[in-house]
Protein backbone atom coordinates (compact mmCIF):
# COMPACT_ATOMS: atom_id res chain seq x y z
CA UNK A 1 0.00 0.00 0.00
CA UNK A 2 1.41 3.59 -0.67
CA UNK A 3 1.71 6.09 1.74
CA UNK A 4 -0.14 9.11 1.07
CA UNK A 5 2.41 12.33 0.69
CA UNK A 6 1.14 15.48 2.66
CA UNK A 7 2.04 18.70 0.51
CA UNK A 8 3.95 21.09 2.97
CA UNK A 9 1.51 23.70 3.96
CA UNK A 10 3.09 26.77 2.43
CA UNK A 11 3.23 30.30 4.51
CA UNK A 12 0.85 33.08 3.18
CA UNK A 13 2.25 36.49 3.97
CA UNK A 14 -0.19 38.69 6.06
CA UNK A 15 -1.50 41.67 4.62
CA UNK A 16 -0.58 44.83 5.85
CA UNK A 17 -2.64 46.25 9.06
CA UNK A 18 -2.87 49.63 10.06
CA UNK A 19 -1.16 50.06 13.98
CA UNK A 20 -4.57 50.62 16.15
CA UNK A 21 -4.43 51.76 19.66
CA UNK A 22 -6.74 52.60 22.18
CA UNK A 23 -5.32 54.64 25.18
CA UNK A 24 -7.91 56.23 27.79
CA UNK A 25 -11.46 55.81 25.41
CA UNK A 26 -9.25 57.52 22.13
CA UNK A 27 -8.02 55.44 18.91
CA UNK A 28 -5.48 56.03 17.47
CA UNK A 29 -5.03 54.72 13.82
CA UNK A 30 -1.83 54.48 12.08
CA UNK A 31 -1.77 53.85 8.17
CA UNK A 32 1.33 53.98 6.12
CA UNK A 33 1.10 56.47 3.07
CA UNK A 34 1.84 54.87 -0.44
CA UNK A 35 4.63 55.90 -2.12
CA UNK A 36 4.09 58.42 -5.03
CA UNK A 37 2.16 56.41 -8.09
CA UNK A 38 4.50 58.17 -10.21
CA UNK A 39 7.51 57.39 -8.13
CA UNK A 40 10.80 58.07 -10.60
CA UNK A 41 13.23 55.51 -10.21
CA UNK A 42 15.58 55.44 -13.50
CA UNK A 43 18.87 54.82 -13.03
CA UNK A 44 19.25 58.21 -15.01
CA UNK A 45 17.19 59.91 -12.22
CA UNK A 46 18.91 61.17 -9.53
CA UNK A 47 17.66 60.99 -5.63
CA UNK A 48 19.30 63.26 -2.78
CA UNK A 49 18.52 63.56 1.27
CA UNK A 50 17.27 66.28 1.77
CA UNK A 51 16.94 67.61 5.91
CA UNK A 52 14.15 69.63 6.98
CA UNK A 53 13.54 71.86 10.16
CA UNK A 54 11.17 70.02 12.78
CA UNK A 55 7.78 69.00 11.87
CA UNK A 56 8.53 70.60 8.31
CA UNK A 57 8.59 67.84 6.12
CA UNK A 58 4.91 68.64 4.61
CA UNK A 59 6.07 72.21 4.27
CA UNK A 60 9.34 71.75 2.54
CA UNK A 61 8.01 68.76 0.07
CA UNK A 62 5.37 71.89 -0.98
CA UNK A 63 7.95 74.02 -2.01
CA UNK A 64 10.45 71.65 -3.40
CA UNK A 65 7.32 70.58 -6.04
CA UNK A 66 6.54 74.77 -6.44
CA UNK A 67 10.56 74.81 -7.34
CA UNK A 68 9.90 71.88 -9.82
CA UNK A 69 11.51 69.04 -8.04
CA UNK A 70 10.19 65.24 -7.57
CA UNK A 71 9.71 64.12 -3.47
CA UNK A 72 9.11 61.73 -1.99
CA UNK A 73 7.98 61.89 1.44
CA UNK A 74 8.22 58.26 3.55
CA UNK A 75 5.55 58.88 6.13
CA UNK A 76 2.00 57.44 8.03
CA UNK A 77 -1.10 59.10 8.07
CA UNK A 78 -2.48 59.27 11.88
CA UNK A 79 -6.12 59.53 12.42
CA UNK A 80 -7.67 59.75 16.29
CA UNK A 81 -10.99 59.56 17.06
CA UNK A 82 -13.21 59.57 20.40
CA UNK A 83 -16.31 59.70 21.33
CA UNK A 84 -18.42 63.02 21.05
CA UNK A 85 -15.16 64.82 19.87
CA UNK A 86 -14.39 66.17 16.51
CA UNK A 87 -11.57 63.59 15.14
CA UNK A 88 -7.79 64.43 14.72
CA UNK A 89 -5.37 63.87 11.46
CA UNK A 90 -1.97 64.57 10.43
CA UNK A 91 0.94 62.75 8.78
CA UNK A 92 4.18 61.87 10.51
CA UNK A 93 7.58 60.74 8.96
CA UNK A 94 8.81 57.15 8.81
CA UNK A 95 12.25 59.46 9.32
CA UNK A 96 11.17 62.48 11.60
CA UNK A 97 13.10 65.70 9.44
CA UNK A 98 14.14 63.43 6.26
CA UNK A 99 12.60 63.59 2.95
CA UNK A 100 13.80 62.07 -0.59
CA UNK A 101 13.90 64.66 -3.90
CA UNK A 102 15.36 64.64 -7.37
CA UNK A 103 15.20 67.30 -9.96
CA UNK A 104 17.19 69.28 -7.08
CA UNK A 105 17.40 73.16 -7.99
CA UNK A 106 20.75 74.84 -8.58
CA UNK A 107 22.10 71.62 -9.50
CA UNK A 108 20.15 69.87 -12.42
CA UNK A 109 17.83 72.36 -13.56
CA UNK A 110 17.92 75.25 -15.85
CA UNK A 111 17.38 78.41 -14.15
CA UNK A 112 14.30 80.21 -15.06
CA UNK A 113 14.50 83.67 -15.07
CA UNK A 114 16.71 86.73 -15.78
CA UNK A 115 17.28 89.69 -12.82
CA UNK A 116 19.72 91.72 -12.63
CA UNK A 117 21.80 90.25 -15.64
CA UNK A 118 21.65 86.57 -13.76
CA UNK A 119 19.98 83.71 -14.00
CA UNK A 120 17.99 82.26 -10.98
CA UNK A 121 15.53 79.96 -9.91
CA UNK A 122 11.97 81.30 -8.98
CA UNK A 123 9.30 79.67 -6.50
CA UNK A 124 6.22 82.26 -6.74
CA UNK A 125 8.37 84.94 -8.20
CA UNK A 126 10.75 85.16 -5.46
CA UNK A 127 14.37 84.27 -6.70
CA UNK A 128 15.99 81.67 -4.77
CA UNK A 129 19.44 81.50 -4.47
CA UNK A 130 20.33 78.13 -2.42
CA UNK A 131 18.91 75.30 -1.04
CA UNK A 132 18.35 76.64 2.53
CA UNK A 133 16.25 79.46 1.04
CA UNK A 134 13.31 77.12 0.31
CA UNK A 135 10.77 77.03 3.11
CA UNK A 136 11.35 73.79 5.56
CA UNK A 137 14.63 72.82 3.99
CA UNK A 138 17.97 73.18 6.55
CA UNK A 139 20.33 71.09 4.46
CA UNK A 140 21.11 68.13 1.98
CA UNK A 141 23.01 65.51 3.12
CA UNK A 142 26.38 65.78 1.98
CA UNK A 143 30.15 64.73 3.08
CA UNK A 144 33.48 66.58 1.53
CA UNK A 145 32.51 65.65 -2.18
CA UNK A 146 29.63 67.10 -1.91
CA UNK A 147 25.74 66.00 -1.93
CA UNK A 148 24.67 62.60 -1.53
CA UNK A 149 22.88 60.62 -3.64
CA UNK A 150 20.58 57.86 -2.29
CA UNK A 151 21.09 54.47 -4.29
CA UNK A 152 17.67 54.14 -6.78
CA UNK A 153 17.88 50.37 -4.75
CA UNK A 154 17.40 52.16 -1.18
CA UNK A 155 14.35 54.44 -2.68
CA UNK A 156 12.23 51.01 -4.16
CA UNK A 157 13.36 49.76 -0.72
CA UNK A 158 11.42 52.14 0.70
CA UNK A 159 8.27 52.39 -1.46
CA UNK A 160 8.19 48.94 -1.17
CA UNK A 161 8.30 49.27 3.18
CA UNK A 162 5.40 52.34 2.53
CA UNK A 163 3.04 49.78 0.18
CA UNK A 164 3.01 47.71 3.44
CA UNK A 165 4.94 44.80 2.44
CA UNK A 166 6.85 44.46 4.95
CA UNK A 167 6.11 43.70 8.98
CA UNK A 168 8.22 43.97 12.15
CA UNK A 169 9.60 41.26 14.17
CA UNK A 170 10.18 40.75 18.11
CA UNK A 171 11.96 44.15 19.23
CA UNK A 172 15.55 42.57 20.66
CA UNK A 173 17.38 44.23 23.74
CA UNK A 174 19.59 46.90 23.08
CA UNK A 175 22.08 49.55 24.60
CA UNK A 176 23.76 52.40 23.52
CA UNK A 177 27.23 51.78 21.42
CA UNK A 178 26.08 48.32 20.10
CA UNK A 179 26.86 47.66 16.82
CA UNK A 180 23.48 46.84 14.98
CA UNK A 181 21.93 45.43 11.17
CA UNK A 182 18.81 46.85 9.85
CA UNK A 183 16.39 43.13 9.38
CA UNK A 184 13.64 45.04 8.85
CA UNK A 185 12.08 48.22 7.19
CA UNK A 186 13.05 50.67 4.47
CA UNK A 187 16.86 50.87 5.91
CA UNK A 188 17.15 46.81 5.67
CA UNK A 189 20.28 45.75 5.29
CA UNK A 190 22.31 48.58 5.71
CA UNK A 191 24.59 48.43 9.56
CA UNK A 192 23.54 51.04 12.40
CA UNK A 193 25.29 51.98 15.84
CA UNK A 194 22.67 53.10 18.29
CA UNK A 195 22.90 56.09 20.53
CA UNK A 196 20.17 55.27 22.75
CA UNK A 197 17.03 53.47 23.38
CA UNK A 198 13.69 55.54 23.17
CA UNK A 199 10.85 53.99 25.33
CA UNK A 200 9.95 50.51 24.84
CA UNK A 201 9.87 50.38 21.29
CA UNK A 202 12.16 52.66 19.26
CA UNK A 203 16.02 53.60 19.00
CA UNK A 204 18.04 56.61 17.99
CA UNK A 205 20.97 55.10 15.39
CA UNK A 206 23.21 56.47 13.21
CA UNK A 207 22.82 54.83 9.89
CA UNK A 208 25.66 53.71 7.49
CA UNK A 209 24.04 55.30 4.63
CA UNK A 210 24.83 56.94 1.25
CA UNK A 211 28.50 57.00 2.09
CA UNK A 212 28.15 58.42 5.41
CA UNK A 213 26.28 58.10 8.94
CA UNK A 214 22.91 60.13 9.18
CA UNK A 215 20.33 60.05 12.06
CA UNK A 216 17.38 58.32 12.15
CA UNK A 217 14.76 57.07 15.00
CA UNK A 218 13.55 53.45 13.99
CA UNK A 219 11.76 50.84 15.58
CA UNK A 220 13.52 48.56 17.62
CA UNK A 221 12.03 45.35 16.26
CA UNK A 222 13.84 46.71 12.76
CA UNK A 223 17.31 45.58 14.62
CA UNK A 224 19.77 43.01 15.05
CA UNK A 225 22.81 42.44 16.31
CA UNK A 226 25.56 42.97 13.41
Amino acid sequence: MSRRRHKPKVKEAKAYQPKVTIVNGRTRTETRNPPPADLDLDPATKWYLVYTAPRSEGKAKKALEDAGCMTFWPSSHILITAPRRKPVEHDVGTFPRYLFVSGMPFRERHFDRVQEDRTVITIDGRPIDDIRDVEGVQDVVSNAAGWLRVPNAAIAAIAGYQSGKQEPKPAPRIKAGDKTRVVEGPFMTFQATVIKAIGLEEAKVLIDIFGGKVPVTIPLAHLDAA
